[in-house]
């Protein structure tokens, strides 16, 4: 008997230029090479359905089998189906997916977020299942956090400065909307529907995509905003290539890559980059690095916007030896970015999308920036990155103590190996050391700064090693002194400071400063470090061009000149 309903369904908008002929990519759309049948549709609302088979292959692993057995397999193949419902929904136009439809989509026609947007609108904080979050920063960290029942925000752990939201499951508060929705670019609901019911769900859905419910819950989501304006992507994307450039100038950079969604890194993958003649398949994570020595090697002269439609990277997985289309390389790259005109304006490139920072946020980033104390330890240096300027410090300046690579355990804790800080001053300063333009997160700095202090003043123990290795340290008795006694159980915590010396180069308008969300991962450590009583300071330490090699002077020829004659007799000088 024919099935007449569904029990969940998938649906996305499309932009308010794009059609159902944009919204299908080259290859399945007329005239291409795998191009899909389409029929009016005959239910409610105006529409048109695309349909075919999307793949059609031979399966990866049956010649693997073939030559150990008698007889040949009969002929198999690995194939999959799809359907996409375009309907027109108040002047917009709507597309059910079904099957293996996305792989037929061009994903540039439709609205991000989409599906994020209505699961924040429809599910209150309270009735949460599952959230995606990702934590823009020089390492991009993506997390899963799932609950076995419905649960408040709260509980996911979120970083309402730092973390972006990706993915949205739960509950709607409205049972009749649906039993469950999640989010992302596409929604999918949970709800038995029939096709004669599939019109009025577009239109209830496409209203809870531009309600402000969210506000309630999410305000936070606002932080950051998708850019949609073409100018200012075009700007954006002119940066991107500049920075790709230099990067394969040799030139350091913060920009990175990471997979745009969670990935299952049991299984292990294989890297192939594609689009540019590169048939190299010996790469096993993504690397910034090894894609430019790529594009170097080849002597690739594609433009920004070659590589946004035409580079991508294929994933070869090495359980199966399946090869999967993968992603684009562009939507891999994590990057910020700042437009001066009009008004300076913050951006961070994840996962394929440009996300303006919203001038509140920024602001009140800045403010709390500007709000910790400057103060000069170290000044401006002529050291290249952060070895440089330990072993200069260690060489030159006598008031400082070096316990960089001092590795001590906290009570009760093996193998801990916490490090205190990078150097101790006989000002009572715990002074902490990055290279703001090195590969690694500014952020992992401030945590060292927390750990440590929590462990200074929490713990006697870890004094009383502490003070007992500066002691055992070369130099160490002119700073015993300034330690507390790891028999007494309080510190006066306000005698002493926390100090993040961040070396950078001043930025082409001549400041000088560190990225933005590296100012947002400092707030909630600062939080941290207030509570333990010790004071923050902070040192933007200036990278200042590496002195010129000193050229030694050749020693001059020696000139003997002659004595004059006090007699007949010539003198003749001597030569050297």
């Amino acid at each position: 008997m024919a099935r007449n309903a569904v029990n969940s369904i998938t649906v996305r908008l499309l932009k308010p230029t794009r059609t159902p002929a944009d919204a299908i990519s080259a290859t399945y759309g007329p005239g291409g090479t795998r191009a899909l049948k389409n029929q009016d549709w005959d239910g409610d609302g105006e529409g048109i359905v695309y349909y075919g088979q999307v793949y059609d292959t031979v399966p990866e692993w049956l010649s693997l089998l073939q030559g150990f057995v008698s007889d040949p397999f009969d002929a198999m193949h690995s194939s999959g189906s799809a359907a996409i419902l375009f309907l027109s929904v108040k002047q917009r136009w709507m597309a059910l997916c079904f099957g293996y439809a996305h792989i037929a989509l061009n994903e540039d026609a439709f609205v991000h977020q989409f599906g994020l947007k209505v699961a924040l609108n429809t599910v209150r904080r309270g009735s949460l299942l599952s959230l995606d979050l990702a934590t823009p920063d020089a390492v991009t960290f993506q997390r899963r956090v799932q609950a076995s029942k419905l649960s408040d925000f709260s509980q996911f752990g979120v970083d309402t400065l730092r973390d972006l939201a990706r993915v949205a499951g739960g509950k709607p508060e409205d049972d009749a909307f649906a039993k469950f929705v999640a989010g992302k670019d596409a929604l999918s609901l949970d709800t038995p529907l029939t096709p004669s019911q599939f019109h009025s769900k577009c239109v209830e859905i496409l209203n809870a995509f531009k309600s402000k419910e969210y506000k309630k819950d999410y305000a936070w989501f606002d932080n950051v905003k998708v850019e949609t304006n073409p100018s200012r992507l075009r700007r954006l994307d002119r940066l991107l290539f500049q920075e790709i450039q230099a990067i394969r100038s040799g030139s350091n950079s913060l920009l990175h890559m990471s997979p745009p969604e969670i990935q299952n890194y049991v299984e292990g993958t294989a890297l192939q980059y594609s689009g540019f003649n590169s048939r190299k398949p010996e790469f096993t994570k993504l690397s910034i690095e090894d894609y430019a020595a790529e594009l170097n090697r080849l002597g690739c002269t594609h433009t920004i916007q070659d590589i946004r439609t035409s580079h991508k990277i294929r994933t070869e997985n090495l359980k199966t030896g399946a090869i999967e289309p993968g992603w684009k390389v562009y939507d891999c790259f994590n990057w910020e970015a700042t437009l001066p005109t009009p008004t300076p304006t913050n951006y961070v490139l994840f996962a394929g999308k440009w996300y303006k920072i919203s001038k509140k946020f920024k602001d009140r980033v800045d403010e709390h920036f500007d709000s910790i104390e400057d103060l000069v330890v170290i000044g401006p240096i002529h050291c290249l990155n952060e070895e440089e300027l330990i072993e200069y410090l260690l060489k030159n300046r006598s008031d400082l103590i070096k316990l960089d690579r001092t590795k001590i355990n906290p009570e009760g804790v093996v193998a801990a190996n916490l490090e205190p800080c990078d150097f101790y001053s006989n000002d009572k300063h715990f002074i902490h050391l990055k290279d703001g333009e090195s590969s690694g997160p500014i952020s992992h700095l401030w945590m060292q700064g927390v750990v440590s202090a929590e462990a200074f003043v929490a713990d006697s123990e870890f004094r009383r090693k502490l003070k007992d290795t500066v002691a055992a340290t070369k130099g160490g008795s002119a700073f015993v002194g300034t330690l507390p006694d790891g028999r007494k159980r309080e510190v006066d915590r306000g005698e002493y400071t926390v100090v993040y010396g961040i070396m950078r180069h001043r930025y082409v308008d001549g400041t000088i400063g560190i990225p933005f969300f590296s100012k947002v991962s400092l707030m909630a450590a600062c939080d941290r470090l207030r509570r333990t009583g010790m004071n923050v300071r902070k040192e933007i330490i200036e990278k200042l061009a590496p002195k010129p090699p000193v050229k030694k002077a050749k020693p001059k020829r020696p000139t003997i000149k002659a004595k004059k004659s006090t007699s007949s007799s010539h003198e003749h000088p001597v030569a050297p």
